[in-house]
């Protein structure tokens, strides 16, 4: 166990500076402020926390949860459970549960930060001010702070292996997508995946407006993980990624599989995904715990570590990842637009029609 979270009792205090912010963005998102309740004040209580079993809800590779969840608990003491569940499946179990009065989720790991902040809005996330909140700039956090943050950056590139598919010929922008080489070998996830919706929502600003109908003509195949697509693709049953998480390209490297990430020149969509708690928990120590863990440098390291992608805290620098920095990045500007229903439900109408769904 840490020394951070060794002995009983409160956890230690420290000073918060993460009051005031301006107005924040995630990854740059603008969005107005909208008046919430008062921040909880209150450090949680280990030996309570200590007592109770964590229950995370999230939409990511379940082995790597599990491998952090362990961390987490030699960490902390706190015992935990974990249930997957992309976003688009997620939310509206949770909002049912909510209204029945019967979720026993306490925290969500969301891809999606729109749909985090939806949560927010509607009142369904517990405000909690963790003091690693004022480790992270305030494009990573909700406003006004406390509802939220981001516990990873993802980059979604193109992937296909060498072994496969001549680096000659294979895709280099996403464009080169619609080549008729490629019918019917390109792997998207489903509108479930916060990440897909993403990928859409950027490139929107970057190709033709006729470029998803020309799309479906080369019937891409959907899937319900990036792992899946990973998958066909080193077993040669799909030439293509055509959205993979760039992680999963870590992943294989560190594999020594043979993998090819590709960033287009046109912008690689990036999006970050958001953790807070759920305010109807019945463990709200145990879940204060988490926050303070899973956002602390230690949690950072040791979570995109195991996953293989950046952290949205300057002091960490995960192995074999790069950084926003290195990298042209689609980032989207208009929160309000991303984060909207409206804007959901066009996506997941479209994309369902461009894999035949």
């Amino acid at each position: 166990m840490t020394d951070r979270f060794k002995g009983t009792g409160l956890l230690g205090r420290r000073e918060l500076i993460i009051g005031g912010l301006a107005a924040g963005t995630v990854g740059a998102l603008a969005r107005p402020a909208i008046a919430q309740g008062a921040a909880s004040p209150d450090r949680p209580n280990l030996d309570k926390a200590r007592s109770e079993t964590l229950t995370v809800w999230h939409g990511d590779q379940e082995e790597d949860v599990v491998n952090f969840l362990a961390k987490f608990t030699a960490a902390t003491g706190v015992q935990t459970k974990q249930l997957r569940l992309l976003p688009g499946a997620a939310l509206p179990r949770l909002q049912a549960e909510l209204r029945a009065n019967r979720s026993d989720a306490d925290v969500y790991l969301c891809s999606d930060a729109g749909l985090m902040d939806q949560l927010r809005a509607q009142g369904h996330l517990l405000r909690y001010e963790s003091p690693e909140y004022a480790a992270y700039p305030k494009e990573f956090v909700s406003d006004p702070v406390g509802y939220w943050a981001t516990y990873y950056v993802y980059f979604g590139a193109m992937m296909y292996s060498p072994k496969f598919v001549e680096e000659a010929t294979a895709p280099k922008t996403w464009m080169d997508l619609l080549d008729p080489q490629w019918a019917g070998q390109i792997g998207f996830q489903n509108s479930s995946a916060g990440s897909q919706y993403n990928q859409w929502y950027l490139l929107r600003e970057v190709v033709p407006a006729d470029y998803w109908t020309r799309l479906a003509a080369q019937k891409p195949r959907g899937y319900a993980s990036s792992t899946q697509i990973v998958n066909d693709i080193h077993g040669g049953k799909l030439k293509i990624g055509g959205k993979v998480n760039h992680f999963q390209y870590v992943k294989a490297m560190r594999q020594g599989l043979p993998a090819k990430a590709v960033f287009p020149p046109e912008g690689t969509p990036t999006g970050n995904a958001a953790v807070g708690i759920i305010s109807a928990t019945k463990r709200p120590d145990a879940a204060k715990v988490f926050m303070d863990y899973i956002l602390s440098k230690e949690g950072q390291l040791a979570f995109n570590t195991i996953q293989g992608s950046p952290s949205a805290r300057a002091d960490v620098k995960v192995q074999d990842v790069p950084s926003m920095s290195e990298l042209k990045v689609l980032i989207a500007k208009d929160f309000a637009d991303y984060q909207s229903s409206k804007r959901h439900a066009e996506f997941t109408a479209l994309w369902n029609k461009v894999l035949g769904v």
